[in-house]
Protein backbone atom coordinates (compact mmCIF):
# COMPACT_ATOMS: atom_id res chain seq x y z
CA UNK A 1 0.00 0.00 0.00
CA UNK A 2 0.59 3.84 -0.82
CA UNK A 3 2.13 5.40 1.82
CA UNK A 4 0.94 8.52 0.36
CA UNK A 5 -2.72 7.31 0.81
CA UNK A 6 -2.60 6.48 4.53
CA UNK A 7 -1.80 10.02 5.41
CA UNK A 8 -3.87 12.20 2.57
CA UNK A 9 -7.12 13.79 3.77
CA UNK A 10 -9.71 13.79 1.44
CA UNK A 11 -11.19 17.19 -0.03
CA UNK A 12 -14.66 16.52 2.41
CA UNK A 13 -12.67 16.29 5.27
CA UNK A 14 -10.90 19.69 4.73
CA UNK A 15 -14.42 20.82 3.81
CA UNK A 16 -15.69 19.76 7.08
CA UNK A 17 -12.69 20.92 8.64
CA UNK A 18 -13.96 24.52 7.63
CA UNK A 19 -17.52 24.29 8.30
CA UNK A 20 -16.71 22.43 11.89
CA UNK A 21 -14.04 25.49 12.67
CA UNK A 22 -16.73 27.76 11.90
CA UNK A 23 -19.85 26.45 13.80
CA UNK A 24 -17.38 25.89 16.90
CA UNK A 25 -16.26 29.66 16.81
CA UNK A 26 -19.75 30.53 16.93
CA UNK A 27 -20.00 31.93 13.27
CA UNK A 28 -22.52 29.58 11.73
CA UNK A 29 -25.29 29.64 14.91
CA UNK A 30 -27.47 27.05 15.64
CA UNK A 31 -30.59 26.79 13.52
CA UNK A 32 -28.39 28.57 10.95
CA UNK A 33 -29.52 27.00 7.19
CA UNK A 34 -26.64 25.79 4.73
CA UNK A 35 -28.05 25.53 1.25
CA UNK A 36 -25.82 23.05 -0.34
CA UNK A 37 -25.74 24.38 -4.04
CA UNK A 38 -24.32 28.05 -2.74
CA UNK A 39 -22.03 26.70 0.01
CA UNK A 40 -20.33 23.87 -2.65
CA UNK A 41 -20.23 26.63 -5.11
CA UNK A 42 -18.07 29.09 -2.52
CA UNK A 43 -16.13 26.71 -1.65
CA UNK A 44 -15.40 25.16 -4.85
CA UNK A 45 -15.70 21.57 -4.63
CA UNK A 46 -18.85 19.15 -6.27
CA UNK A 47 -21.84 18.79 -4.50
CA UNK A 48 -21.16 15.35 -3.86
CA UNK A 49 -18.10 16.52 -1.78
CA UNK A 50 -20.26 18.59 -0.24
CA UNK A 51 -22.81 15.93 0.80
CA UNK A 52 -19.97 13.92 2.25
CA UNK A 53 -18.71 16.71 4.27
CA UNK A 54 -22.39 17.28 5.32
CA UNK A 55 -22.07 13.41 6.36
CA UNK A 56 -18.96 13.71 8.18
CA UNK A 57 -20.62 16.58 10.21
CA UNK A 58 -24.22 14.66 10.48
CA UNK A 59 -22.75 11.40 12.66
CA UNK A 60 -20.52 14.31 15.10
CA UNK A 61 -24.38 16.05 15.55
CA UNK A 62 -22.82 19.46 13.86
CA UNK A 63 -25.34 19.45 11.70
CA UNK A 64 -29.00 18.13 10.70
CA UNK A 65 -30.45 17.04 7.80
CA UNK A 66 -34.28 17.85 7.74
CA UNK A 67 -36.56 16.73 4.45
CA UNK A 68 -37.92 20.02 4.24
CA UNK A 69 -35.76 22.45 5.28
CA UNK A 70 -32.65 20.54 4.38
CA UNK A 71 -29.21 20.87 5.72
CA UNK A 72 -28.82 23.30 8.83
CA UNK A 73 -26.47 23.47 11.95
CA UNK A 74 -27.39 21.73 14.72
CA UNK A 75 -29.71 23.01 17.61
CA UNK A 76 -30.21 21.25 20.58
CA UNK A 77 -33.78 21.78 22.22
CA UNK A 78 -34.28 21.44 26.25
CA UNK A 79 -35.82 18.36 26.11
CA UNK A 80 -32.44 17.05 24.22
CA UNK A 81 -30.29 18.40 26.68
CA UNK A 82 -32.45 16.91 29.39
CA UNK A 83 -32.38 13.09 27.85
CA UNK A 84 -28.62 13.56 27.04
CA UNK A 85 -27.54 14.53 30.87
CA UNK A 86 -30.22 11.47 31.61
CA UNK A 87 -27.69 8.86 29.82
CA UNK A 88 -24.80 10.74 30.95
CA UNK A 89 -25.75 9.89 34.71
CA UNK A 90 -26.27 6.66 33.91
CA UNK A 91 -23.33 5.91 32.17
CA UNK A 92 -20.55 8.06 33.91
CA UNK A 93 -21.16 7.55 37.55
CA UNK A 94 -21.55 3.93 37.83
CA UNK A 95 -18.37 4.15 35.25
CA UNK A 96 -16.67 5.92 38.18
CA UNK A 97 -17.91 3.44 41.04
CA UNK A 98 -16.56 0.76 39.01
CA UNK A 99 -13.03 2.77 38.34
CA UNK A 100 -9.72 1.89 40.41
CA UNK A 101 -6.20 2.56 40.35
CA UNK A 102 -5.38 -1.32 40.05
CA UNK A 103 -7.77 -2.11 37.44
CA UNK A 104 -7.18 0.79 35.09
CA UNK A 105 -3.96 2.35 35.83
CA UNK A 106 -3.64 3.51 31.95
CA UNK A 107 -7.12 5.30 32.29
CA UNK A 108 -6.12 7.06 35.23
CA UNK A 109 -2.87 8.36 33.02
CA UNK A 110 -4.97 9.38 30.07
CA UNK A 111 -7.65 11.62 32.51
CA UNK A 112 -4.74 13.14 33.93
CA UNK A 113 -3.50 14.39 30.38
CA UNK A 114 -6.77 15.17 29.70
CA UNK A 115 -7.41 17.47 32.73
CA UNK A 116 -3.97 18.68 31.48
CA UNK A 117 -4.57 19.68 28.38
CA UNK A 118 -8.11 21.23 29.34
CA UNK A 119 -6.77 23.76 31.91
CA UNK A 120 -4.17 24.80 29.08
CA UNK A 121 -7.03 25.12 26.84
CA UNK A 122 -9.12 27.04 29.44
CA UNK A 123 -6.15 29.25 30.64
CA UNK A 124 -5.65 30.21 26.75
CA UNK A 125 -9.44 31.03 26.82
CA UNK A 126 -9.66 28.42 23.37
CA UNK A 127 -12.94 27.32 23.94
CA UNK A 128 -13.16 24.56 21.42
CA UNK A 129 -9.85 23.08 22.72
CA UNK A 130 -11.65 23.25 25.96
CA UNK A 131 -14.82 21.62 25.06
CA UNK A 132 -12.49 19.09 23.38
CA UNK A 133 -10.49 18.46 26.21
CA UNK A 134 -13.34 18.45 28.37
CA UNK A 135 -15.36 15.52 26.08
CA UNK A 136 -12.14 13.62 26.18
CA UNK A 137 -12.47 13.87 29.92
CA UNK A 138 -15.46 12.38 30.78
CA UNK A 139 -14.78 10.31 27.49
CA UNK A 140 -12.23 8.21 29.49
CA UNK A 141 -14.14 7.65 32.52
CA UNK A 142 -16.70 5.47 30.26
CA UNK A 143 -13.36 3.51 29.75
CA UNK A 144 -13.68 1.65 33.46
CA UNK A 145 -16.97 0.64 32.38
CA UNK A 146 -14.75 -2.37 29.66
CA UNK A 147 -17.07 -2.00 26.99
CA UNK A 148 -16.16 -1.04 24.06
CA UNK A 149 -19.62 -0.81 22.47
CA UNK A 150 -20.35 1.19 25.38
CA UNK A 151 -17.73 3.67 24.39
CA UNK A 152 -18.54 3.65 20.69
CA UNK A 153 -22.51 5.02 22.42
CA UNK A 154 -20.91 7.24 24.42
CA UNK A 155 -19.24 9.12 21.73
CA UNK A 156 -23.07 9.71 19.60
CA UNK A 157 -24.37 10.82 22.81
CA UNK A 158 -21.67 13.24 23.61
CA UNK A 159 -20.78 14.39 20.08
CA UNK A 160 -24.84 16.55 20.28
CA UNK A 161 -23.47 18.62 23.02
CA UNK A 162 -20.17 19.61 21.65
CA UNK A 163 -21.28 23.47 19.80
CA UNK A 164 -23.78 24.05 22.97
CA UNK A 165 -20.64 23.26 25.24
CA UNK A 166 -18.83 25.48 23.31
CA UNK A 167 -21.27 28.41 23.57
CA UNK A 168 -21.49 27.39 27.67
CA UNK A 169 -17.90 28.14 28.11
CA UNK A 170 -17.73 31.26 26.35
CA UNK A 171 -20.41 32.78 28.56
CA UNK A 172 -19.25 31.13 31.78
CA UNK A 173 -19.22 33.76 34.62
CA UNK A 174 -16.03 31.75 35.71
CA UNK A 175 -14.72 28.99 33.18
CA UNK A 176 -11.54 28.95 35.36
CA UNK A 177 -13.16 27.20 38.41
CA UNK A 178 -14.13 24.16 35.61
CA UNK A 179 -10.38 23.09 36.47
CA UNK A 180 -10.48 21.96 39.62
CA UNK A 181 -13.64 20.54 39.35
CA UNK A 182 -12.23 17.58 37.41
CA UNK A 183 -8.95 18.01 39.14
CA UNK A 184 -10.58 16.89 41.97
CA UNK A 185 -12.50 13.80 39.83
CA UNK A 186 -9.03 12.97 38.88
CA UNK A 187 -7.63 12.91 42.37
CA UNK A 188 -10.40 11.38 44.20
CA UNK A 189 -10.21 8.44 41.62
CA UNK A 190 -6.29 7.93 42.04
CA UNK A 191 -6.87 8.15 45.62
CA UNK A 192 -10.19 5.08 45.58
CA UNK A 193 -12.88 7.10 46.66
CA UNK A 194 -15.34 6.39 44.81
CA UNK A 195 -18.48 7.14 45.93
CA UNK A 196 -17.16 10.14 46.58
CA UNK A 197 -15.89 10.97 43.27
CA UNK A 198 -19.50 9.79 42.32
CA UNK A 199 -20.78 12.27 44.60
CA UNK A 200 -18.93 15.16 42.96
CA UNK A 201 -19.42 14.05 39.22
CA UNK A 202 -23.44 14.28 40.42
CA UNK A 203 -22.92 17.65 41.22
CA UNK A 204 -20.90 18.59 38.46
CA UNK A 205 -23.22 17.30 35.88
CA UNK A 206 -26.34 19.12 37.64
CA UNK A 207 -24.62 22.32 36.86
CA UNK A 208 -23.11 21.30 33.58
CA UNK A 209 -27.11 20.71 32.33
CA UNK A 210 -28.48 23.81 34.28
CA UNK A 211 -26.04 26.06 32.10
CA UNK A 212 -26.32 24.49 29.17
CA UNK A 213 -30.04 24.80 29.64
CA UNK A 214 -29.86 28.42 30.22
CA UNK A 215 -27.57 28.76 27.06
CA UNK A 216 -29.96 26.77 24.83
CA UNK A 217 -33.37 28.81 26.08
CA UNK A 218 -31.41 31.93 25.33
CA UNK A 219 -30.69 30.17 21.79
CA UNK A 220 -34.36 29.52 21.25
CA UNK A 221 -35.64 32.80 22.22
CA UNK A 222 -32.54 34.64 19.80
CA UNK A 223 -33.71 32.20 16.84
CA UNK A 224 -37.28 33.33 17.62
CA UNK A 225 -36.80 36.52 17.44
CA UNK A 226 -34.38 36.81 14.83
CA UNK A 227 -35.38 37.49 11.15
CA UNK A 228 -35.45 34.51 9.15
CA UNK A 229 -33.17 37.08 6.40
CA UNK A 230 -30.89 36.56 8.94
CA UNK A 231 -30.47 33.15 8.94
CA UNK A 232 -30.12 32.56 5.57
CA UNK A 233 -27.74 36.00 5.62
CA UNK A 234 -25.48 33.52 8.17
CA UNK A 235 -24.18 31.11 5.27
CA UNK A 236 -23.83 33.92 2.73
CA UNK A 237 -21.36 35.58 4.54
CA UNK A 238 -19.83 32.38 5.20
CA UNK A 239 -19.67 32.29 1.40
CA UNK A 240 -18.11 35.74 1.13
CA UNK A 241 -15.62 35.16 3.77
CA UNK A 242 -14.67 32.13 1.86
CA UNK A 243 -14.54 33.92 -1.68
CA UNK A 244 -12.25 36.95 -0.10
CA UNK A 245 -10.06 34.45 1.74
CA UNK A 246 -9.60 33.12 -1.87
CA UNK A 247 -9.53 36.18 -3.73
CA UNK A 248 -6.41 37.29 -1.35
CA UNK A 249 -4.74 33.79 -1.36
CA UNK A 250 -4.58 34.69 -5.43
CA UNK A 251 -3.05 37.86 -4.90
CA UNK A 252 -0.21 36.73 -3.19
Amino acid sequence: MDRSQIHRISVADQVAAILRQRILDGELRPGTPLPEIPLSTSLGVSRNTMREAVRILSLEGLLKRSIHRGVSVARLSLKDVKEIYHLRRMLEIPAVLAGSKAKRPDVLEDLKTAVDAYETAVRARDWTGAVTRDLQFHSTLIRFHNNKRLESFYQKVIGELRMGMVLVDRSHDNPGGLIPVHRKLYQLLVAGKLKQCADVLARHLDDSEARLGSVMAGEEAAQAARPKSQSRSSAATLARNNNAGETAEAST
